[in-house]
């Protein structure tokens, strides 16, 4: 290959990864007074009191690039990290360029370097869709006990601002958070439907749902609230111990699509380090990237389409 066009490449390579550590270390390291989708204080202090507007605010997109746009915003903001979606874009599109920049010119064959930089994306990717699952379920875990807290602090008497604010100090992990920001809601004058309905949007979960239409229900109407968000909890622990049981049973699916998963990769890349003679078929007979990519294809198909089956939404 031409060595300008080496020179041209590895430097769109080293600027994207600069930007995309920059833009990585400022949302991560960068002091902030509330959460990321929030922004409050005084003017003089140079922070704003406008609220800065994020897929939460957004209409559900019907195009497919729209819906794929906005699928990623959902999952960068619903990891809970500080971190934008325009730099979590950049964060991936670093690591596949050091990838596939790596692999490009370590065998000098383009197959590689597509191979390497997709890589790069997907491991990034899957790290962040781990992080979201792992805080939904800690937050639907937590959910019933701190339903039960916030029945009980109506009960005792607080008005229900101050049992959602109490809720949220009490109460650690990402759901104290949530609470946490609902007061402060409520503090700069949001009304409870709208505070709920914010909570709804945040955390997609059909026990927030649940939530957000009692609380919308009782302020309109009035009622029994802590039986009401008593009940809740009974019927949230029985979905819990419905989708425990659910887990159990389908264990050995789950860990047969997994050893699928690990297998032909892990293959891969032993024969790819004892005996790279075999491999190298694949890599420069156009023949051999043609059935190599059929085989991604084919594998990555069936392995979304075992893990829709055993998928089961809280």
């Amino acid at each position: 290959m031409d060595l300008s066009i080496v020179v041209l490449i590895c430097f769109v390579a080293i600027s994207a990864v600069c930007g995309a550590v920059f833009l990585v270390l400022r949302d991560v390291f960068a002091p902030r007074s509330s959460p990321p989708t929030e922004t409050f204080g005084s003017s003089a202090s140079g922070k704003s009191l406008r609220r800065i507007p994020n897929v939460f605010d957004e209409v559900p997109a019907t195009s497919f690039t729209g819906r794929l746009d906005q699928a990623f915003d959902w999952l960068v903001l619903e990891t809970g990290y500080d971190m934008t979606p325009t730099a979590a874009f950049l964060m991936l599109l670093a690591c596949g360029i050091l990838v596939g920049g790596s692999a490009f010119v370590y065998y000098d064959n383009p197959f590689p370097g597509i191979a390497g930089m997709t890589l790069g994306m997907v491991l990034p990717l899957l790290f962040l869709m781990f992080h979201r699952s792992r805080r939904m379920h800690e937050m639907h875990e937590q959910f019933p006990n701190v339903v039960d807290m916030f029945a009980r602090a109506v009960r005792a008497g607080h008005s229900l601002e101050q049992a959602i604010d109490f809720v949220g100090t009490e109460t650690r992990g990402s759901l104290g958070v949530e609470f946490s920001r609902c007061a402060r809601q409520l503090e700069m004058g949001l009304s409870v439907s709208g505070m709920a309905q914010a909570l709804a949007r945040r955390v997609r979960l059909i026990e927030f749902r649940m939530l957000a239409a009692t609380l919308m229900v009782h302020r309109q109407t009035g009622g029994n609230l802590p039986q009401a968000l008593e009940r809740m909890a009974s019927v949230v622990r029985d979905r819990l111990n419905y989708y425990r049981q659910m887990r159990a049973s389908t264990a050995a699916g789950r860990s047969s699509t997994i050893l699928m998963a690990i297998i032909s990769p892990l293959l891969y890349i032993i024969m790819f380090v004892w005996q790279p003679e075999h491999v190298k078929i694949l890599l420069d007979n156009p023949a051999g990237q043609t059935m190599l990519m059929v085989a991604i294809g084919m594998e990555a198909v069936g392995l979304i389409w075992v893990a829709s089956l055993l998928r089961s939404d809280y």
